[in-house]
């Protein structure tokens, strides 16, 4: 039997429940000027952010050495790090009850830990305490500043379209791989878009069709925004190569045609024993 796998672009599995909510988070890394950084970040945060009330931004910067042969802390240095980042979890949650955690940034020799809370006031006290009692000789910094806007997890620390396809993509072809599919083998993918006009609908379906996509179906959905669907397919391997490469083709196409791409789901395809 077949199994069908689905990927909506936005998208993202990895989740966990935390004080009666679920929360939602992914990692992701980017190029930078000296290297390469990693964000770890709650994505389900975006859509409620700013929170009202939360106005400020409190972090912690950690120290750690960058080597040669890795732009991140390895073996029991990044050991260590989560360890911290675990205790600076703990003790915010007892002295900042009404805080929350959005993510940590690595790069560039520093990995730093976000949170916003309702009220800055003592918690830097009681973070200096956590490091002179469990992590002496830790280089670290304590931070506070006003963000009500959440410009820093709305604007950096949450990633941009690029990213955020690359994710999905790339989550859903490691899904793929565990369960025994051979991704390079081709086979038939089914894509969705949707519009908010039938004439722009139709003017994206004639355009997939000259790259030897075949419409399946076009119909109205209960979207107020896009309420016209169209449905087609074409067969292609599953690499993450190559998703990306026709992600990419169709996300910008609908967005010419002032549409958006939906995503895309298959079946999973065996490797020959």
């Amino acid at each position: 039997m077949n199994t069908v796998i689905r990927i909506f672009l936005f998208f993202f599995a990895v989740s966990f429940v935390h004080a009666q909510e679920t929360q939602i988070w992914n990692t992701y890394q980017a190029k930078q000027e000296q290297g390469v950084s990693s964000t770890n970040l709650r994505m389900d945060l975006i859509e409620k952010a700013p929170i009202n009330a939360y106005d400020f931004l409190f972090y912690v910067k950690i120290k750690y050495k960058v080597t040669k042969e890795s732009d991140f802390p390895v073996g029991n240095k990044l050991k260590k790090l989560y360890r911290i980042k675990d205790a600076i979890y703990d003790k915010m949650q007892s002295v900042a009850d009404e805080s929350y955690y959005v993510g940590s940034f690595m790069y560039d020799g520093s990995r730093f830990e976000y949170y916003y809370v309702k009220d800055a006031s003592d918690i830097e006290r009681h973070i200096d305490k956590l490091f002179r009692n469990k992590f002496r000789g830790e280089k670290y910094e304590v931070f506070v500043k006003s963000d009500p806007a959440w410009d820093l997890y709305i604007n950096f620390l949450y990633p941009n379209d690029e990213i955020k396809n690359f994710m999905s993509n790339r989550d859903t072809v490691i899904q793929l791989k565990n369960a025994g599919d051979d991704v390079v083998k081709p086979r038939k993918i089914e894509h969705y878009a949707t519009f908010s006009t039938i004439n722009e609908m139709n003017l994206f379906a004639d355009a997939v069709q000259k790259l030897s996509y075949t419409i399946a179906y076009k119909k109205k959905v209960k979207n107020d925004k896009f309420p016209h669907e169209v449905k087609f397919y074409r067969d292609n391997s599953v690499t993450l190569e190559n998703t990306m490469k026709f992600t990419t083709e169709l996300i910008n196409l609908a967005k010419e045609m002032n549409g958006n791409y939906d995503g895309w789901e298959t079946f999973v395809v065996k490797k020959a024993e």
